[in-house]
């Protein structure tokens, strides 16, 4: 009876460790799959950043020794002061991550090291029963003892699989102790990037106290150019209404001429779902739609803008305005059919592109790769930009939409193109 019960208490004990072991092994893949999921993203979102911050210090670098537009420089070092902003932000959220994943990994040691202790215990009972059935007259008598003949075959298969479990647990033991050295490889692994992440912190905060002492002192040297800056001010509001009368009268051209269309040959059911079905599709892609340009920054937004520099002073404006490198192309956010290309005085040419009732609007453009008519694919080039006195480039992009009323509604193009 004391075999008997013996191996009732082992077989319990064995069957515990493994659930146990199972149950720690999912919790750790769990927590380390989470862990590297969110690390991932936060060091994906830096490099990022990084990369927008060099490009506007380029622009910058670019800008810096023309005076023609003196508020341009500010608008690039508000862009480049909110990116190291959002980069101090990131490095917080990384060590916040850090420093759970090394509690995540601390805590793990631990369940691991208590796991170790029980399988060794599990060992050693093993070790125990094998030496009571050591011989065949105890392994005899252990079959023999059985209440049925179901139990004596369970009995007799449990025997020939004793060596095979003892050398199974030597291989856990072995396995848990693997995983425990990673573990704690791992842990110091997280304490150095940890720390090196903390002196990188320190770096871009720096920075970012000297990127706005830069900013001040661009700001104080503009006192006493007041008559220069309101020349600029009066410049940029005499071309963005050129600009915005050229693209209305090409608009409401087109609107024209659809009403025309219709009075002498109104739309069939098939096209007017057609229509309907376009403008679902690019609604459907509100938030999705590439930049107009590869790389760039915007550096005057949608709606009502404060000016840079002059105090009280507002402008409107009907779409972005991107600045990026002298000359670069520009591309169709979206698939569509080319409705209009203008050429205004001054100020090059613009491509307006037809999703359904939605136009995407393309100003600024020395040359203009298609004609009205064409179709265009997503990202296809349709341009490229004039270059401005700072030997930079800007586009400036407007998204809107034709009512069945005829009336134009503009959109904030920031919301439909990917951040």
């Amino acid at each position: 009876m004391n075999v008997k019960r013996l191996t009732l208490i082992f077989l319990t004990r064995m069957l515990n460790v493994n659930r146990n072991l199972f149950a720690l092994i999912l919790l750790l893949a769990s927590v380390v799959t989470f862990g590297q999921k969110e690390s991932d993203r936060l060091k994906k979102e830096q490099q990022e950043l990084q990369n927008k911050i060099s490009f506007t210090q380029n622009l910058l670098e670019t800008t810096k020794a023309n005076k023609a537009n003196l508020s341009e420089n500010i608008g690039l070092i508000d862009r480049k002061i909110e990116y190291r902003s959002e980069l101090l932000l990131n490095l917080d959220n990384q060590l916040s991550q850090l420093s759970l994943e090394i509690e995540d990994h601390k805590k793990a040691i631990e369940s691991l090291r208590v796991e170790i202790e029980r399988q060794k215990s599990a060992y050693k009972m093993m070790l125990v029963h094998a030496y009571k059935m050591r011989s065949s007259r105890a392994s005899l008598l252990f079959i023999l003892s059985s209440e049925s003949f179901n139990q004596a075959s369970k009995r007799m298969s449990y025997l020939k699989q004793l060596s095979k479990f003892r050398s199974d647990q030597i291989k856990r033991i072995e396995k848990t102790k693997s995983q425990l050295d990673l573990e704690l490889s791992d842990l110091e692994a997280k304490k150095k990037e940890k720390d090196d992440l903390i002196v990188s912190q320190k770096g871009e905060q720096e920075q970012y106290i000297k990127d706005r002492e830069y900013q001040k002192s661009q700001i104080e040297s503009l006192k006493g150019k007041e008559v220069q800056l309101q020349n600029e001010l009066a410049l940029q509001k005499k071309k963005s209404k050129e600009l915005q009368n050229a693209l209305n009268s090409a608009l409401n051209k087109e609107i024209l001429d659809k009403k025309k269309k219709n009075e002498d040959k109104p739309l069939t059911d098939k096209e007017v779902k057609e229509i309907e079905l376009s403008n679902k599709r690019f609604e459907a892609d509100k938030g999705k739609l590439p930049w107009p340009v590869s790389k760039g920054e915007i550096t005057k937004g949608y709606g009502k803008q404060a000016h840079p520099v002059h105090i009280n002073v507002y402008t409107y404006n009907n779409g972005i305005d991107i600045t990026t490198v002298k000359g670069a192309t520009v591309r169709a956010v979206y698939g569509g059919e080319v409705s209009s290309v203008i050429v205004i005085p001054g100020a090059g040419k613009a491509v307006i592109i037809a999703h359904g009732d939605y136009r995407s609007i393309y100003s600024n453009l020395a040359d203009s790769y298609v004609s009205k008519g064409d179709k265009v694919s997503t990202k296809q080039e349709i341009g490229s930009l004039l270059v401005n006195d700072s030997g930079t480039s800007d586009v400036h992009f407007e998204i809107c939409k034709i009512t069945a009323e005829g009336d134009i509604q503009h959109v904030n193009p920031t919301y439909w193109i990917v951040p």
